[in-house]
């Protein structure tokens, strides 16, 4: 696999094109550095079958260890889950309520009511988060 780092050094000496240009040349290595791994992983997997949920760890003759996590994932439709549940003691009712904070609302509340948003605020930590960077050519 092909090294394309650049230093910062370099980086800072070019155009903006060439900048473009690296962004684009990083990303289609990072794409191409993902696929790989996962080709990887699915030779391991062959090799050593997960079991349906746990972990198991094998160590390999060099000493490395090497472990395969099963994992199953469950969804529902939740409609019907509902409307079966009241057969199931209440205890035992595989269902949980999450209250959390409506980011579209929040972000309307700051930006079109400020009298309101002043009362939530203290409750709201705003943070900058991180900048996409998109190029297209």
């Amino acid at each position: 696999m092909t090294d394309i780092a650049i230093s910062p050094t370099a980086l800072a000496q070019m155009t903006d094109d060439e900048l473009a240009h690296a962004w684009i040349d990083a990303k289609l290595a990072e794409e191409r550095a993902n696929a790989h791994r996962l080709e990887v992983e699915m030779e391991i997997v062959r090799r050593f079958p997960a079991k349906e949920e746990g972990a198991q760890t094998h160590t390999l003759p060099s000493g490395v260890k090497l472990e395969v996590v099963g994992k199953l994932t469950y969804r529902a439709d939740m409609d019907k889950l509902m409307h079966l549940i009241a057969q199931v003691p209440e205890k035992l009712r595989p269902i949980k309520v999450e209250t959390k904070l409506d980011e579209t609302g929040a972000k309307y509340l700051r930006a079109n009511e400020p009298e309101i948003w002043r009362i939530l605020a203290p409750a709201i930590t705003v943070k900058p988060a991180k900048v996409a960077v998109r190029v297209k050519i």
